[in-house]
């Protein structure tokens, strides 16, 4: 019988996984920084492992992001619970960002990176080749799309607000989502810059700084595909506006015909007052998945 899939909608904002809470080292656990894993094409992606003390071998939790991984496993009291109870915890930059080599190219690439990622984990020696993911909006999304090319090794994942459809993420209600300006301005284009030598805010910090005077303008340029802040920086955001929400090139990115692709065991987790792609996710993910595999025991 395959595993339960459950889902949740939670009554407030969500407010990521695991209270924030800095983690002073635990006695006796490893931590190595900047692991080399290398990917199917040759590039080398970088990871934090955090393992208890021991030889294991331990079942493996990993988180992958575009946001930094330096920092999250000190920061959140779910890594350090994790490990106090026997798991290693692996968390990586996503290709083309901070430590990770390669040329980022949001969503597309994380399916294939996401399987190798997951298999890296399972076969290390202080792993029992268990690999469980957790991650709240893009590091969620990394799930889905990790999941959807059937990395044996995956048997548990807690995607946490996140998307089923190009029609209720890149766009709502077929009308083009005017967050994706602010989210490369402050989170996405500084490390960008840093990389590529081009001038401009080069930290979230300074991103964050210089958004009211330079960044919200940007937001009211119309036609939308006018608006060349981000030409040769993200080249990409220009491409996805290029294409409808109906638009057969994102298949890539609909989940909705690829529930049969996994066997993990899933929590679809959201809240009612997140942005709309979270509640519609979680409740389409989780309607697909029974659907597909029936409730459960």
């Amino acid at each position: 019988m395959r595993p339960v899939v459950l889902g949740l909608l939670l009554g407030g904002v969500g407010t990521g996984l695991g209270a924030q809470q800095p983690g002073p080292a635990l006695p006796g656990a490893v931590l190595e920084a900047n692991v080399a894993v290398p990917m199917r094409d040759g590039v080398i992606l970088r990871a934090d492992v955090w393992r208890p003390a021991g030889a294991g071998p331990f079942p493996v939790l990993v988180y992958r992001t575009p946001y930094g991984k330096d920092g999250v496993l000190r920061t959140f009291g779910l890594y350090r619970k994790a490990v106090e109870r026997g798991y290693a915890v692996v968390t990586q930059d996503v290709r083309g960002r901070y430590a990770s080599d390669g040329v980022f190219l949001p969503y597309q690439q994380e399916g294939k990176d996401g399987y190798d990622t997951i298999e890296w984990a399972a076969a290390q020696p202080w792993s029992n080749g268990r690999v469980g993911t957790v991650g709240l909006s893009y590091p969620g999304a990394v799930q889905w799309l990790a999941a959807v090319e059937s990395p044996p090794s995956l048997k548990a994942m807690v995607p946490a607000m996140t998307f089923a459809s190009a029609r209720h993420f890149w766009y709502s209600g077929n009308v083009w989502d005017a967050s994706w300006i602010p989210w490369i301005w402050n989170n996405i284009a500084p490390d960008l810059r840093k990389r590529a030598g081009i001038a401009g805010p080069r930290t979230g910090e300074e991103g964050r700084a210089t958004w009211a005077e330079q960044g919200r303008p940007l937001q009211d340029v119309r036609p939308l595909a006018a608006m060349s802040a981000f030409k040769g920086l993200a080249d990409w955001y220009y491409a996805w506006m290029s294409h409808s929400a109906d638009d057969p090139w994102w298949d890539w990115a609909d989940l909705t015909k690829k529930y049969g692709r996994t066997s993990a065991a899933v929590l679809n987790l959201s809240a009612w007052h997140d942005e709309a792609y979270g509640p519609s996710g979680a409740t389409e993910n989780y309607l697909g998945l029974v659907g597909d595999r029936g409730p459960g025991p």
